[in-house]
């Protein structure tokens, strides 16, 4: 079982949650950081067997736009860590998952850069989380076929599992319009 919505929550507990960074704005202080330890053993203390690295929105093409890309392994580090300790109470060891979501907001398939750089930031990131130590890799609300697909296979590269989930509106379709059962 996966645990819940971080950002969601770190915003719930008061941390600046604003865009483009979302959720990562935690990775920046001393009170986020425990704000965010303490999200991940609540969660784990309340069944998660998957805790969920903040790692939304560390990506270097967020961090760039929010002009903190010189701290994308620093941030992604302390990500993991956060998880990783929660995960390592004795009563309740979870995995630990990386996420990686959509480079740009998650409900405008508009945006979606180029292929080349889709795949370029994917598997950049997802080679760090590896090498940081996550077990699986988490990718997240995509709204199109092809960005989901880039950060697949930037994990089968990677040699490491991955879950997906996608970003639908009804009837069948993701949000880019592509039938759900073609994606």
């Amino acid at each position: 079982m996966l645990d819940g919505g971080v950002g969601s929550e770190l915003a719930r507990r008061g941390i600046r949650t604003s865009m483009p960074l979302w959720s990562a704005h935690a990775l920046f202080d001393h009170k986020g950081l425990q704000t965010l330890t303490k999200v991940h053993e609540d969660y784990a203390r309340a069944g998660a067997e998957v805790l969920v690295a903040n790692t939304f929105r560390t990506s270097r093409h967020t961090l760039r736009k929010a002009g903190r890309e010189e701290h994308w392994r620093l941030v992604n580090g302390r990500a993991v860590e956060c998880a990783r300790a929660a995960a390592a109470i004795p009563t309740h060891p979870c995995l630990v998952a990386g996420a990686i979501a959509p480079l740009e907001d998650c409900y405008r398939p508009d945006l979606v850069p180029l292929q080349a750089d889709c795949e370029d930031e994917h598997r950049r990131q997802v080679e760090l989380l590896a090498e940081l130590g996550v077990d699986l890799i988490l990718i997240e609300t995509m709204n199109c076929s092809r960005e989901a697909l880039a950060a697949l296979v930037a994990a089968r590269d990677c040699g490491i599992d991955a879950l997906l989930s996608l970003c639908p509106r009804p009837p069948g379709h993701l949000l880019s319009g592509e039938p759900l059962d073609e994606a």
